[in-house]
């Protein structure tokens, strides 16, 4: 994850964004575009289009975002119509503890994908000092120094680099688009559309790509909260629907061409290993950074304890997990979320259309209850569903997220009806 947060003022994490306050679409689409411009979203593309192909990986690609684009649409509107953080929103249909337990499945994510950058950013300094120098280091000596400066900048220098992050989404972007220019002009002529890939799962890599992008659009309402207008949060959707796929893409193209999947490995075929090296360890450093600030915020929902304990605190285990090989585990942890995520979003998209009509009062929240038994139960049998239809045999629509969805929306709409009026607080205009 990237949260490029500097068009977007501090604060309103309990309280309605003010109108004063909105920014404009081009803003929100910029963050979201930043949030896909990160060194797994890269790997994941090389490693998705060496087991199926250039074209099935791009279908995959371009199609999962297109799918993932309606939803999108829903928690944005969601978020504007409201003006409230997803943590708030999520108290209405998980209850006021419910939703704590919601936030650390959040922590835990966001941790994740902080170890997966880490161990990817040692692995890529490591090979850059061997191909450039002849230097051969361990790669956890890089992971741990680079994330020891990661945490120090999260608790001391993140509105500062928080600035930084306007520059490096663009940055990165260039340099990758020069990358992809200069591979074309080395590509053979049917390289790209003739090859066929390994020959891996399908589905597998349909659902790996789904775990990947799939906390944008459930955390979306942090950000479109402060959407202008309900057109400005439907901008915001481009940037998503445009930088997943494009980060994707070129990580696959890039990794046919020169025949390697690791990035440093691909720049130095392209003979700009050390320019890559810059910028790379540039956009990683906020990239991670911003993980862990993430990291930190959803946190203290849960826990009392200072936030900079909190962040050294996560730092440590994140760390302790990229220098254990969390890597070689990355593939199963973006599966395990393409089942448990989706599941949150239909939930509190049905809670809010179609539960309670687009009305959300949050002093109904001090008498709501502890926890939203209907929500919770339905999250774990969609979880538990998703999961079972992974297995061979076992499908609604073959694909486990739809199924996932699917089965969140219809078990929370029926439990809420069967639930006594008492533990679901009307909310009112």
């Amino acid at each position: 994850m990237n949260s490029s947060e500097s068009v977007i003022p501090d604060g309103y994490d309990r309280i309605p964004v003010p109108q004063s306050e909105t920014v404009s679409g081009t803003g929100l689409a910029l963050i979201t575009f930043g949030i896909g411009m990160t060194l797994p979203v890269f790997w994941l593309g090389a490693d998705v289009t060496q087991k199926v192909g250039f074209s099935t990986a791009a279908l995959i690609f371009v199609g999962v975002c297109a799918v993932l684009g309606l939803l999108f649409a829903l928690t944005a509107m969601v978020g504007v119509r409201t003006r409230l953080s997803t943590y708030m929103i999520l108290q209405f249909s998980f209850g006021r503890h419910g939703a704590k337990l919601i936030n650390l499945t959040m922590a835990v994510t966001l941790l994740g994908f902080y170890a997966a950058t880490a161990d990817i950013f040692g692995s890529t300094v490591a090979s850059a000092l061997q191909s450039s120098w002849g230097i051969v280091t361990p790669a956890w000596v890089h992971c741990v120094w680079g994330s020891i400066l990661m945490t120090l900048m999260a608790i001391y220098g993140l509105r500062g680099l928080d600035r930084l992050s306007i520059y490096s989404v663009p940055l990165m972007a260039l340099f990758m688009l020069f990358a992809l220019y200069l591979g074309f002009q080395r590509a053979a002529p049917g390289q790209l559309g003739g090859f066929t890939g390994s020959g891996d799962s399908l589905a597998l890599a349909i659902a790996s790509t789904i775990g990947m992008v799939i906390l944008t659009p459930v955390l979306m309402p942090d950000f479109t909260r402060y959407a202008r207008t309900e057109k400005d949060a439907l901008i915001a959707i481009l940037g998503m629907a445009a930088g997943f796929p494009f980060v994707l893409i070129v990580g696959g193209l890039l990794s046919i061409i020169t025949g390697q999947s690791e990035i440093m490995l691909i720049m130095a075929s392209l003979g700009v290993l050390l320019p890559a090296l810059a910028v790379l360890v540039f956009s990683t450093w906020i990239t991670n950074t911003a993980n862990l600030y993430s990291a930190t915020l959803t946190l203290a929902t849960v826990s009392r304890t200072a936030s900079w304990k909190l962040t050294v605190g996560g730092s440590v285990l994140a760390t302790g997990l990229a220098v254990g090989g969390f890597m070689t585990h990355f593939l199963d942890f973006v599966m395990a979320l393409s089942i448990v995520i989706p599941p949150l979003a239909s939930i509190y998209v049905t809670d809010f259309f179609l539960v309670r009509h687009q009305r959300y009062d949050i002093d109904a929240l001090k008498h709501s209850a502890a926890f939203g038994w209907p929500a919770l139960i339905s999250w774990t049998l969609a979880s538990a569903v998703a999961w079972m239809t992974s297995f061979e045999g076992w499908t609604l629509t073959s694909q486990p997220t739809l199924d996932s969805l699917l089965v969140a929306l219809v078990a929370y709409l029926v439990l809420h009806r069967l639930t006594p009026v008492s533990t679901v607080v009307p909310s009112h205009s």
